[in-house]
């Protein structure tokens, strides 16, 4: 998005981005499927190797995560580059070579220089998922279309070999709809193409969070990284600085100056958090190398780079401006700062129909062309002289499509998903006169917990643009998350359920709508924020803290559920926030999750709440808990205390709780005194806990209703499995067990061969597996094997 004049090498311009390893499946402090509640770091990753192993050993499929603009498809583009020329430098070492210099220039590259490990993979393919939305799910398919599509030999072996596929953009892909579709497709999970997995393929797959957000990631074989910018936004400033420079033929010294003044610009206005944005970054510096003001709102920026869009494209066809008609632009004068966008307000009759078509692409009911489109989707809403000429500016962009059907050939698209959110936000801005057709349009596409959070960068735009829009979007969207939390707890299912990642990615662009309003100095906005995150774990910005200590005022007595994080050495503050959230609430929160990390424990007083689901971990000291309309309750790591306290007040209030997990549990026999009473209860997962001796007793006390039991990292005998198996089959419905890396004696792994003579039972899974060798070394290790055993029962006729 620089310029569509300026073509040089990536190397010119690029610097690292900012890696971070997330620990399996814990996705983030907020979010994740199995999350590990008691490690939260993550790791800074810094070469190939870091990325594409783990424990030395290759990883077959890799997400990658970040928000808008941050690097995701740049990364991508330069592990290409790297990839061949490791290939290019016939066999040659690359460890020491640290630098690459192109153009006599040495590029800044402090990290990923390690050719050697992607010597290693023999072929690598760059796949583009929004080229595939609505068309095609395989993405070994689309490989090999796009392979034939150029009249290139294929070959099937060639999965055979060492290959890297890098997947761009899920989040910019959609399934193919079933009823229009010819192809026999058997995908059961429609969310994610499918993936060709094999132990020689390695799957690298680019996404927003929230696409990523509930993805299962129990599979060793599968790692997750949040990339969130560059790590020296002063050297890629500097990058842009000397490339634009080099084209104007400005001297070294001029360059240095520029510079100096562009970041002691950037110091003043206190816009260092929007540097450390790649994108964002490389307009600010492009324009203020133009001579254009520096603004510090992403409505500013977005609105100066689609000037300068339209400026290039009338000065590349030597006209005074585009528009063709005469149209009535008073409406759409609050959109343009005078003296300040001269070509868009210029030209608004080719503006408002860009805006119209990436409004109505943005919320087509198919979702297959709302990024990749045809002519005649267009041509519906401009003239073909208006799509040549936002050809010319760069804001559309053709290229032709990799599909082999021609009536699949879809080759229209904006340049970046950025300009088309921000474009559609202006239509809505726009068009305020038809704001119920609008708010139905959006509600209708964005309508579910899948969906709603790609809703996300359209409403920062819109906060900054059209408040009573903005008030509207976050009232939906709370109202659908709030809709799809209650789905997911009423869903009688054994699968695992995290209700939290969506409230907090849904914060997340709460916060940046309410920072880009003031910004925009845009007038009071009063946004819905019902369902919050807590945490001194991180280190959010000033504005950060302010714009939530305010929404959270705004809805202090209306809040659905919260998450708080409590790390080591806690803020007394934060305590009392949670305790004024919980008092102002209790006649709406239903959804909570407390995590503490430290060693002190945390009093707090759950009186007259109502809640629906509870999840608490460490140092909790709860008092007055109602568990009456309790459906799923988590406790790990409590004090005996909590322990006590819950389970006394489950024994009399807890015969609605379908799931219950509990990790690192004392107090099993106040357990099996609480269980009968739990008439409702579906599953039952016990992490982390000293069961032996105690499975025979656990297991006779559970009530009629449990359909699945779950031992995970937990001490077992084989007589404990022996009496899982007769317990089980002694039920009078189906009833699933799982034993996960649980502990067994090494002189007892003939258990499996026992469980295969057993009848009335359907075996998923038993293996053993050792211990590795770093942890044999520890004594209570050595006589001890990690068992891994599933089975259902079968109802006999």
């Amino acid at each position: 998005m620089l310029d569509p004049d300026i073509d040089v090498s990536l190397e010119r311009i690029y610097v690292p981005p900012s890696i971070k390893a997330l620990k399996r499946g814990q996705d983030d402090i907020h979010g994740g499927s199995e999350m590990d509640e008691s490690s939260t770091m993550k790791s800074d990753v810094n070469c190939y190797k870091e990325l594409l192993h783990r424990d030395g050993n290759p990883v077959n499929t890799i997400y990658i995560q970040g928000d808008p603009g941050c690097g995701k498809t740049t990364f991508l583009t330069k592990l290409v580059l790297d990839w061949c020329n490791a290939h290019s430098e016939n066999g040659a070492s690359t460890k020491k070579k640290r630098k690459v210099t192109t153009r006599g220039k040495a590029s800044n590259r402090t990290g990923f220089s390690d050719l050697d490990t992607l010597r290693d993979y023999k072929f690598l393919f760059f796949v583009s998922l929004r080229d595939y939305s609505g068309t095609m799910c395989n993405v070994s398919q689309m490989v090999e279309e796009a392979i034939q599509s150029n009249k290139l030999p294929w070959d099937d072996s060639v999965w055979e070999d060492k290959c890297i596929v890098l997947t761009d953009a899920a989040d910019e892909w959609y399934h193919p709809d079933p009823s229009k579709s010819n192809s026999a497709c058997k995908c059961k999970d429609r969310s994610m193409p499918q993936f060709l997995q094999r132990n020689n393929i390695t799957n690298i797959i680019t996404a927003r969070p929230w696409k990523l957000a509930n993805l299962k990631m129990s599979d060793t074989s599968t790692r997750i990284f949040q990339i969130s910018g560059v790590l020296d936004y002063k050297t890629l400033a500097e990058n842009v600085i000397n490339v634009l420079a080099e084209k104007d033929g400005i001297s070294q010294k001029a360059q240095q100056s520029k510079l100096y003044d562009f970041l002691k610009k950037l110091e003043n206005k206190n816009m260092g958090n929007l540097m450390t944005i790649p994108a964002i970054c490389v307009q600010l510096v492009h324009q203020y190398y133009v001579g254009r003001l520096m603004e510090d709102s992403l409505c500013s920026i977005y609105m100066n780079m689609l000037d300068m869009h339209i400026a290039n494209g009338l000065h590349k066809l030597q006209i005074e401006d585009f528009d063709t008609e005469e149209i009535c632009v008073k409406e759409i004068e609050h959109i343009f700062e005078t003296g300040k966008n001269e070509y868009m307000s210029a030209n608004g009759s080719l503006i408002r129909s860009a805006c119209a078509l990436a409004f109505k692409t943005l919320t087509d009911s198919s979702k297959e062309s709302s990024l990749v489109f045809a002519e005649n989707t267009m041509t519906n809403h401009m003239t073909k002289t208006q799509v040549d000429y936002l050809l010319q500016t760069g804001i559309i962009t053709k290229k032709k499509s990799l599909a082999l059907s021609q009536q699949k050939n879809i080759p229209y698209m904006f340049v970046h998903k950025t300009i088309q959110e921000f474009l559609a936000s202006m239509h809505i801005a726009i068009n305020q006169t038809d704001i119920e057709d609008i708010l139905k349009d959006i509600q209708r596409v964005y309508c579910d917990g899948e969906s709603i959070l790609d809703i996300g960068q359209l409403f920062i735009f819109t906060c900054g643009m059209c408040v009573p829009v903005a008030e509207r979007m976050s009232k939906h969207m709370m109202d659908v998350i709030t809709s799809d939390m209650k789905s997911k707890l009423l869903s009688i299912s054994d699968m695992e359920m995290n209700l939290f990642s969506t409230p907090y990615l849904a914060q997340r662009i709460l916060l940046g709508g309410f920072i880009e309003r003031l910004a925009n100095k845009q007038p009071c906005l009063q946004l819905t924020l019902t369902h919050i995150s807590l945490d001194d774990y991180r280190s959010p910005t000033i504005k950060e803290i302010d714009a939530l200590n305010t929404l959270i005022d705004m809805n202090i007595s209306n809040i659905t559920s919260m998450d708080a994080f409590f790390f080591y050495n806690y803020q007394q503050e934060l305590l009392n926030r949670v305790q004024e959230i919980i008092s102002q609430s209790r006649e709406s929160l239903s959804y909570l999750r407390l995590i503490h990390l430290g060693e002190l424990d945390l009093p707090l007083d759950l009186q007259g709440l109502k809640l629906k689901s509870l999840s608490c971990t460490g140092g909790t000291v709860l008092s007055n808990l109602d568990c009456t309309y309790m459906r799923s309750c988590s406790i790990y790591y409590q004090t005996p205390l909590t322990e006590r306290r819950i389970l006394q007040s489950m024994s009399f209030t807890g015969k609605n709780i379908t799931h219950l997990h509990l990790s690192w549990f004392e107090s099993i026999d106040l357990l099996c005194a609480a269980l009968p009473n739990l008439t409702s209860l579906h599953m039952l997962k016990l992490l982390y806990t000293r069961l032996t001796n105690h499975a025979v007793t656990l297991l006779s006390s559970l009530p009629e209703s449990i359909r699945k039991v779950v031992y995970r990292d937990s001490n077992v005998s084989a007589q404990d499995v022996k009496s899982m198996v007769v317990w089980s089959k002694s039920r009078d419905a189906c009833v699933r067990c799982v034993l996960l890396d649980c502990d067994i004696p090494a002189n007892e792994t003939d258990i499996c061969n026992w469980m295969k003579q057993q009848d009335g039972i359907d075996i998923t899974q038993c293996e053993f597996k050792d211990y590795d060798i770093s942890a044999r070394h520890l004594s209570l290790l050595k006589d001890l094997y990690k068992i891994s055993i599933s089975w259902s029962t079968i109802l006999s006729k």
